[in-house]
């Protein structure tokens, strides 16, 4: 159920002498940061009516419960404003699961009678700063947030001449209802003064806005606790609110800052990724992270693999809580993955390419293409490499935490009973070589291929893994079937050819027609609408890392000495037709120390939504690509690796472009808060407790708090400096 309760004038804000509120907007206000070019700071200044949508889905904020886009306050027939409630999925057009939207609280009447103004998004607070004018005169300025300290609040205070603002008025009371069974009350009040002008000019008005949100995904949501926590937001005021917001967003950095000292430009890129994709989880309860997140409609707010595979190992890496609340979504939902893979007739569970409310399939199952037909979607039926993305996921979790508790208790599932469906699901030939047929793998520009390399060893991956899992727990008949999957794990045809000395994408892939991407121009390509549907799947061209993705999510897996043969071979064909393709490549050119090729990439991949490179950011952020941009710089050029729950070292093999001074990352990892500065040659490592670090293939080391460098040529001594331990 939706409520929205009405808006009180001057309710809830206490006003302790005239003129209180005006005080009160002041010390928000006076917070401002000055629109330098810091790369703690987006700054958005008067732009054309066409990237209005574009802007909003830049400027969102939000707290992992709700997001809201960063319309004007006056909105406009140009804008979209919009609040995306997580989690809650609403089928009243034409019966499709698609997320709640409820309207937004950020609008005010405004005239036209000046400019848009300079909007600025602070990085480092989570606040959304506005300023307008007209003749250099100051006409309107206000500020927004969403409240990571107590997600579910938000505020919106302003302060405008009587000339431009009017006085809000009353939201009306509505209802609704999302069919998911669950719904979110809105409460909202708003305070409004005017301050006359002493000089007979027009009045200025002083505007408080304090909204709370109640959410809940399965059962009636609570009107006395949204009323409450807006009561209390009230009471502490906004300049106590915008206090704990900075707290709040100072300790999320604390744990997830990535900086590129010499390239300013670069490192706010990656902050503003890593801001969206901190904003769009939960921290608590189950998360139901859609492609676009909070940001837009695109998808319809669906689930799909880029929260598994590109969402969450920042969170495990950075907020372990977030991640396990994106795994909790799952495990809810392993009842009906289970259901879905009885209906085919086969054991373990099969997850949704896409899913929404209950875990059961909602991928449409046609579209319209650019000549207006109506033609088949066919990833809901083969894109079944989700179900081991999902296990990858919580290996993930596990081994960034260095804890096995969560995989042998509430996760388990999600290891054991994907590998029951990939048992199920694979056949062994006379010869002993296990195949998966009739699937399609990331490149959905081949449909229905047989023995997809990426979707083989990835199914391979999770039946080894799920045996490890069980020969630590289990006890028979678990046991037994362990044994079952370690042999069909070795047995499965992983693609590679050993006349070529690479991975063949899929049988039969080799015979296609050989087209390069540089017959079809510089990438990003849409490579389908150039060849059409059918010219696509007959070349050799394809949509996005394949085999290369492989290569990204499992490195130890694959055979030595083929990254850089599948490289040079794919390299040449991949279209880059997916917005979570490029960071891939940056990701494993820099492994390779192909920085040029690797900076690119990485290029390409912090401009998808900041130049809006596929048209499509109006609709939301890809959140695939901000994940994958953490993804380039922390396992591609810092070389993290982590490989297991009980892994003894912090693996890193650094590979920093002469163009940057360092690489600085804030991680967590097996449960220490961990500061690196790498270079090429050598690591810096702040930590709180013993830690073990090995430099590529060398020997361990023990870094000891507070700091020490770590040499890739452990032989040669360092310099001793204050707080720094020698290692040789």
């Amino acid at each position: 159920m939706i409520t929205k309760l009405g808006t009180a004038r001057n309710a809830d804000v206490e006003v302790e002498e005239p003129g209180g509120l005006e005080r009160v907007v002041a010390e928000v206000l006076f917070e401002r940061p000055q629109a330098d070019q810091s790369p703690w700071l987006l700054v958005v200044p008067s732009g054309p009516p066409s990237m209005s949508r574009v802007y909003e889905s830049l400027l969102t904020v939000a707290d992992g419960i709700t997001g809201t886009r960063g319309s004007l306050e006056e909105d406009g027939t140009d804008a979209s404003p919009a609040v995306f409630v997580s989690g809650l999925y609403d089928t009243r057009d034409g019966g499709a699961e698609s997320l709640l939207v409820v309207r937004s609280w950020t609008t005010l009447a405004l005239n036209r009678s000046f400019s848009t103004g300079e909007r600025v998004l602070d990085l480092l607070s989570g606040v959304l700063w506005r300023v307008a004018g007209a003749k250099d005169a100051e006409l309107f300025s206000s500020a927004r947030w969403a409240c990571l300290a107590r997600p579910g609040t938000t505020v919106l205070v302003a302060e405008g001449s009587s000339s431009v603002l009017e006085v809000p008025a009353a939201h009306e009371v509505t209802e609704d209802r999302a069919s998911s069974g669950g719904g979110v009350v809105q409460v909202i009040d708003t305070s409004t003064e005017a301050h006359p002008d002493s000089q007979g000019g027009p009045s200025t008005l002083h505007v408080v806005r304090i909204g709370a949100y109640q959410v809940a995904a399965r059962r009636a949501p609570s009107r006395s606790r949204a009323v409450a926590r807006q009561k209390a937001a009230c009471q502490a005021g906004p300049a106590k609110l915008l206090a704990e917001q900075r707290v709040a967003w100072a300790s999320r950095w604390a744990e997830a800052d990535v900086e590129v000292v010499g390239n300013p430009e670069l490192t706010s890129s990656v902050r503003l990724a890593l801001f969206h994709l901190m904003s769009s989880v939960a921290s608590s309860g189950e998360a139901a992270v859609g492609a676009r997140g909070l940001t837009g409609p695109s998808y319809a707010g669906h689930v799909f693999w880029d929260a598994d595979v590109f969402v969450l190992p920042f969170m495990a890496a950075t907020h372990p809580r977030a991640a396990r609340a994106m795994l909790e979504y799952r495990i809810r939902r392993v009842p009906s993955a289970i259901e879905a893979a009885s209906t085919l007739g086969r054991r373990g569970a099969r997850f949704p390419w896409e899913s929404a409310h209950d875990g059961r399939d909602v991928t449409p199952k046609s579209g319209v293409n650019q000549h207006g037909e109506i033609v088949p979607i066919r990833t809901g039926e083969l894109e079944e490499h989700i179900t081991a993305d999902v296990a990858w996921a919580a290996w993930q979790l596990a081994s960034w935490s260095g804890r096995w508790r969560f995989l042998e208790g509430p996760g388990r599932p999600l290891l054991v009973e994907t590998a029951r469906y990939w048992a199920s699901r694979a056949r062994l030939d006379n010869a002993g070589v296990g195949h998966i047929e009739s699937v399609t793998g990331p490149d959905e520009y081949h449909e229905n291929v047989n023995d997809n390399a990426f979707t083989n060893q990835m199914a391979a991956w999770n039946l080894a893994r799920a045996a490890e899992l069980v020969e630590r727990t289990g006890a028979a008949p678990e046991l037994d079937e362990a044994i079952q999957w370690r042999v069909l794990s070795e047995a499965l045809f992983d693609g590679y050819d050993p006349g070529t000395g690479r991975h063949e994408q899929f049988a039969g892939y080799d015979d296609l027609q050989p087209i390069f991407l540089s017959e079809l121009g510089p990438v990003p390509v849409a490579a389908d609408l150039l060849l059409g549907h059918d010219g696509v799947a007959r070349s050799q061209i394809i949509k996005q890392a394949d085999v290369l993705m492989a290569h990204h999510m499992i490195p130890d897996a694959l055979r030595p000495g083929t990254l850089e043969r599948d490289l040079d071979f794919y390299l040449l064909r991949t279209a880059h037709g997916s917005s979570l393709s490029p960071a891939v490549y940056a990701s494993v050119l820099a492994r390779e120390g192909r920085l040029d090729e690797a900076l690119s990439f990485l290029d390409l991949t912090q401009n998808i939504d900041l130049d809006d490179v596929t048209g499509t950011t109006a609709g939301g952020l890809h959140l695939a690509a901000l994940g994958g941009l953490w993804q380039a710089f922390v396992l591609g050029f810092a070389g993290v690796r982590v490989s297991s729950p009980d892994a003894e070292a912090l693996v890193l093999d650094p590979h920093i472009p002469t163009q940057w001074r360092e690489l600085r990352l804030k991680l967590r990892w097996h449960g220490r808060r961990i500061c690196l500065r790498c270079r090429s040659d050598a690591v810096h490592v702040a930590c709180s407790t013993p830690l073990k670090v090995r430099l590529g293939d060398g020997e361990p080391v023990v870094v000891r708090p507070p700091e020490a460098w770590v040499e890739r040529e452990a032989s040669r001594p360092l310099s001793q400096g204050r707080g720094k331990e020698v290692l040789r």
